[in-house]
């Protein structure tokens, strides 16, 4: 080996000039399953491999390069049959770290992201596996990937909550005999032990909804896709952490009231969000309203009410307005003849005769109108997710609520 070359060799483990979470001109690898290997858009019957969130985010980010390892049908316990007799090797996660030893060798990041079919899937002999095997598995694997590259970046993956006879799998018990959120408690419980960074979609509101997803079950639409890959780009610049990991969870109150008029609901709120303060927890309001001179407002209500500093207040209108926004900035919305728009002058919002609403979606399409009800159940159903605590307003009292009966 030359001195040159050996110099280099060293330069790249040491990363010179560039943290963990840069990954310009790095090299950058995925193993996974078929969400992020580009499954076939069911109703388009188009493949999307090349705009699959990773490979977005990799663009963004401006990797060297990014190989999708990912195959349809694999996870930790099985490969893809007609793919493993064509290729001579099992496509499994094992498997594939075995045959792509050398692109982990020169890889500075590694993406792992299955789940879906360790849960929803027998081993290929018919036999099945528990969840101490999946967290064994995982773990070895893990083990494996580190042994080839000891420099290497981590992350894991929760990309997707899942969906069957058009309502969440959440409860739903697979053939091996446990639920999906016991699957999906098991790989945080692994990443979190092996110190693994964990991207949960669910962070960031994406998700929780089945419109979210092309075939009604796993699949993220193409919009979907895109969307999580702004919010992978902006994982990885905050050094692989969510706007949740950096600022704590919340415990969410669904607030269907004016805000700003005293009231038994308002009171009953400030005192839960207090009482919760007081034992180290931080509270998100969920409300509703489209009010003038609202910064000023909401200023002067956490002041006069001695709220907590790190309250939290999401406005549906501010939102919208900018859905991917991680900070507590507001947007100035103006409203010109029926349309709300936000502070960059585009119109995200119609007004329509009878109360009704529509939304531009993320795909840049108008929705069918809707009552405000239904676009304030819309808006709840999409942002409130399974790991959520949710707070509602049942008989003169917030409630806590499974947030699977949002």
């Amino acid at each position: 080996m030359t001195v040159k070359s050996k110099a280099k060799r060293f330069l790249k483990y040491l990363h010179i000039g560039k943290s963990t979470n840069d990954w310009t001109n790095k090299n950058v690898i995925v193993f996974g399953d078929s969400i992020v290997a580009g499954q076939e858009l069911v109703r388009e019957e188009t493949p999307y491999r090349d705009a699959v969130y990773a490979k977005l985010a990799s663009y963004y980010l401006h990797a060297h390069k990014l190989e999708n390892f990912a195959e349809t049908g694999t996870g930790q316990f099985k490969g893809q049959h007609h793919l493993d007799k064509l290729a001579g090797w099992t496509h499994s996660f094992e498997g594939s770290i075995q045959h792509y030893r050398k692109d982990i060798r020169q890889a500075d990041v590694v993406l792992i992201a299955y789940g879906n079919n360790d849960w929803k899937q027998p081993n290929p002999d018919g036999s099945l596996h528990t969840l101490d095997e999946v967290k064994v598995k995982l773990r070895e694997n893990i083990q494996r990937i580190r042994r080839i590259n000891h420099h290497v970046q981590l992350v894991g993956v929760l990309e997707t909550l899942a969906f069957r006879k058009h309502k969440p799998a959440w409860y739903l018990e697979g053939p091996n005999g446990f639920t999906y959120e016991e699957m999906l408690s098991a790989f945080i419980e692994v990443y979190q032990e092996c110190q693994v960074p964990i991207f949960d979609i669910r962070d960031y509101h994406l998700g929780n909804h089945i419109d979210e997803y092309v075939d009604d079950r796993d699949h993220f639409t193409l919009a979907v896709h895109k969307q999580i890959a702004k919010c992978l780009t902006d994982f990885v610049k905050q050094g692989y952490q969510s706007p949740t990991q950096r600022y704590g969870e919340t415990a969410k109150f669904v607030f269907n009231a004016n805000l700003f008029e005293d009231s038994q609901m308002q009171q009953a709120l400030f005192e839960q969000i207090r009482n919760l303060a007081e034992q180290g927890k931080r509270s998100e309001v969920l409300w509703f309203g489209l009010v003038e001179n609202y910064q000023v407002r909401l200023d002067n209500l956490l002041v006069e009410n001695e709220l907590p500093a790190d309250l939290k207040i999401t406005n549906i209108y501010q939102y919208y307005a900018a859905p991917l926004r991680y900070s507590s900035e507001l947007d100035q919305l103006s409203l010109k003849e029926a349309e709300l728009f936000n502070s960059n002058d585009i119109s995200f919002i119609r007004f329509g005769e009878e109360d009704k609403v529509s939304l531009l979606g993320i795909d840049n399409t108008w929705s069918d109108e809707m009552s405000s009800q239904q676009f304030n159940e819309y808006w709840l159903e999409h942002y409130v997710s399974l790991k959520d605590q949710v707070y509602l307003w049942r008989d003169d009292q917030f409630v806590k609520v499974n947030p699977i009966e949002i």
